[in-house]
């Protein structure tokens, strides 16, 4: 039941994707207004990210793996 989890899990964040390509396309206009909040989100869920790792937090593998994958996906974005 598990390897279900996390193969829907895995699909509903890369439908994430497309959908955010979808919503840049319509809201043009409030991209550059928003790129300051977009670059305090990541970075604070980084610092999340980090902190759970550093506390030893009892995660799963798969949970510090899709947020690190996220994480790698944003940072390219956050330079722009």
């Amino acid at each position: 039941m598990e390897t279900i989890q996390i193969l829907l899990l895995t699909i509903v964040a890369l439908m994430g994707i497309p959908a955010g390509f979808i919503l840049r396309y319509f809201t043009m206009e409030e991209m550059k207004p928003g790129r300051k909040w977009f670059r305090m989100i990541a970075m604070v869920s980084l610092v999340i990210i980090l902190g759970l790792i550093v506390t030893g937090e009892d995660l799963p593998l798969y949970y510090t793996v899709f947020s690190f994958i996220f994480f790698i996906c944003v940072v390219p974005l956050i330079k722009k």
